[in-house]
């Protein structure tokens, strides 16, 4: 009766001895050793297909094409100095720069002296000085304040000169005036209003006439005539150019205004 028995534990032994030969190999120290695992290489990307089953090919990134760029040269001219011993002012001029001082007729109800200084001939770029000038710096300012569009005004002071800047641009011309106020006349009495009209088509037109305005400057009586520089030649005015940038008189008046064009028909606030 215990044959069946002792049978059934034989199998039971040989069952448990095969199970443990599949088992993982163990180290000297009882752990289970992993069995190394060959990577496979990566896959190669796919390459697209077309509708049509052709192989599409990249194509190359597109190259940009360089923007132009255009140099402009600025030919800055070499100055001199030059200056009024008469009206005590000075200033720095290009050297080719033909330089005169005339005596223009005085304005109805105006006693006093005016004179006109041409930098640029053509009414584009000139001083007026002036004493016994009343409310005259203001007649320019009125007139600059008719310009259209309306000037953009701000206040400069230059080499201790405080003058009330106007500029506007119309036409492919840029106007700009300087009024001296009269706390800032020199020793004899005399202000200036320096006036210019640059050619916009030429870039640094503007930026080389307020440079030569930058280069103002009053002296007393008694330095004018130690300062260096050219005296500057006093001359008859040509006719038809008598009076050409003044200021509003009031009736009777032709001129034409301090930024070179036509006196507007604004009233004169004095």
């Amino acid at each position: 009766m215990r044959y069946p028995g002792i049978f059934l534990l034989l199998v039971v032994i040989a069952c448990i001895f095969m199970a443990g030969c599949t088992q993982l190999p163990e180290t000297s120290a009882g752990t289970t050793t992993a069995v190394p695992v060959t990577p496979l290489p990566p896959a190669e990307p796919a390459t697209p297909a077309t509708a049509a089953g052709e192989i599409s090919v990249p194509l190359a990134e597109a190259t940009s094409i360089p923007r132009q760029v255009v140099t402009i040269i600025h030919q800055v001219s070499q100055v001199r100095d030059v200056k009024d011993s008469e009206l005590l002012f000075s200033l720095q001029v290009p050297v080719e720069w033909s330089v005169s001082t005339r005596r223009l007729d005085n304005p109805e109800n105006f006693l006093g002296f005016l004179y006109q200084t041409d930098l640029v001939r053509n009414n584009t770029f000139s001083i007026h000085t002036f004493t016994n000038y009343r409310s005259r710096d203001q007649n320019y300012r009125d007139e600059c304040r008719c310009w259209s569009p309306a000037p953009n005004v701000t206040t400069v002071m230059i080499n201790g000169i405080t003058f009330d800047r106007f500029e506007s641009t119309a036409n492919g011309r840029t106007n700009v005036t300087y009024v001296a106020r009269k706390t800032s006349a020199n020793e004899r009495g005399y202000l200036s209003v320096l006036a210019f009209s640059a050619d916009n088509s030429r870039p640094f037109e503007k930026e080389d006439y307020d440079n030569v305005v930058a280069s103002f400057r009053y002296y007393g009586r008694d330095d004018v005539s130690t300062m260096p520089g050219d005296e500057i030649p006093r001359i008859a005015p040509a006719e038809e150019e008598a009076g050409n940038m003044r200021s509003a008189t009031g009736s009777g008046s032709s001129s034409k205004s301090s930024s070179g064009s036509s006196a507007p028909s604004c009233p004169n606030r004095r």
